[in-house]
């Protein structure tokens, strides 16, 4: 079983490499903070940013994994951005090859339709070539699903899963809602024998942790277990204006860092902002979590995400027949967790979305690879070709296609 695994490996890495090669712009994000942080690690200041913010010092803004496998690559290659690519390919390989894995745990039969789903899945490509968190934070996401499905009750899963649960945390803050989504399946179902598995995984997630948080700790004189960046996602997308409406926002004006100069004092003001205004406006704040649930699945941004949409529908079908049986209900949970914090709380953006298409692809796989056996090859081929033929209808079309999806949404104020 060796062979298929290192094909799919290398298959999946010269498709993503190839693809970093080609040099597609790439919209400006968080990478600069990013790199500033990388390069300040490796010149002995510390693990912290200040170009982009007026010179005000920004030591817990990012978490840590990613600027420090930033400065990883950048300590043995040099300052180079394709080669965070090309390691990135790498990683994005394993993802690929632990998605087939997570299947085969699953549902053998689906393992290879999943990992050729997840090997040319555009999404999954095209993250590799950009320096952003998404490529680790998905390796992260999708080890703790595979480590979870394969534990059966088996302490050394347990713990490697509490384990990648907290270096996703520690990519991205969101990691953490793995705990909850595989709490709620195991004790529903095992009761003291689930207790007792969500403690091994809190074990090895706190470990993880808990460096960091210490470091945080020494740092502010504050209670910070990962970022100081939540209270001011908080905020900022729950407003009367919030900022994932605007083209320009998610500004910070030096004015408010000179009125408010650390980051402590910030993090406190807009955690109480936010929390003020979803208290005093309930009905506003529904509205507000209607459209950021539209948002997350929004499929311009900026073009017609023809990946997403072929697998959705598959997806779909698949979560409902598969969703709640056996080990699947671990990763429907984790969606289910995601999908209400991203709406909630967050600003339901496509990019939260991303870390979930791999459990997206797993459940097409299954649901594609039972109906192939269920049903004749016209049937198939006709299903398979009204679906892919629509949507690259639609493709075709997508200027035409996007004013219509912006009109339904303006007509029923969810924009």
């Amino acid at each position: 079983m060796k062979h298929p695994i290192v094909l799919l490996f290398a298959a999946a890495f010269g498709l993503r490499l190839a693809y970093a090669l080609f040099d597609f712009p790439v919209p400006p994000q968080d990478t600069a903070d990013y790199d500033e942080i990388a390069r300040n690690v490796l010149a002995g200041d510390g693990f912290v940013s200040r170009e982009n913010w007026f010179g005000y010092e920004m030591r817990s803004w990012r978490p840590p994994l990613y600027p420090l496998f930033l400065a990883l690559i950048y300590a043995v290659w040099g300052y180079s951005h394709l080669a965070v690519k090309v390691v990135q390919a790498l990683v994005g390989a394993g993802t690929v090859v632990l998605v087939w894995a997570l299947v085969r745990r699953l549902q053998p039969d689906a393992a290879p339709l999943a990992g050729v789903l997840a090997l040319v899945y555009g999404p999954l490509v095209a993250i590799c070539a950009e320096v952003m968190s998404e490529t680790l934070f998905c390796f992260w996401i999708v080890l703790a699903a595979w480590a979870l499905v394969a534990a059966e009750g088996r302490r050394r899963y347990l713990l490697l899963a509490g384990a990648a649960i907290g270096l996703a945390a520690l990519t991205r803050p969101v990691g953490l809602l793995w705990l909850p989504a595989f709490a709620a399946v195991a004790v529903w179902r095992g009761r003291g024998a689930g207790l007792r598995q969500c403690a091994w995984v809190a074990v090895a997630l706190v470990a993880v942790i808990a460096p960091w948080s210490a470091r945080n700790a020494q740092v502010h004189g504050a209670w910070v277990p990962i970022s100081t960046h939540g209270g001011f996602i908080l905020a900022r997308s729950n407003a009367f204006e919030p900022d994932w409406r605007k083209d320009d926002g998610w500004g910070i004006t030096e004015a408010f860092f000179r009125r408010l100069p650390t980051e402590i004092e910030r993090d406190r003001y807009w955690y109480a902002q936010g929390t003020a205004f979803i208290m005093e406006h309930p009905g506003y704040y529904l509205r507000l979590v209607g459209e950021r649930f539209v948002r997350l699945w929004y499929f311009f941004r900026p073009d017609y995400n023809l990946w997403f949409m072929m697998v959705m529908p598959f997806s779909l079908l698949g979560l409902r027949q598969y969703g709640q049986r056996g080990n699947y209900a671990y990763l429907s949970s984790f969606i289910a967790c995601s999908i209400f914090v991203f709406s909630t709380v967050l600003y339901g953006s496509t990019r939260f979305r991303l870390p979930l298409e791999p459990l997206f692809i797993a459940f097409a796989a299954a649901y594609l690879s039972a109906v192939v056996r269920r049903w004749d090859r016209q049937r198939l081929l006709a299903v398979l070709g009204l679906v892919i033929g629509g949507n690259m209808l639609v493709w075709w079309q997508q200027e035409a296609a996007r004013g219509l999806a912006l009109s339904t949404l303006n007509l029923l104020h969810l924009r």
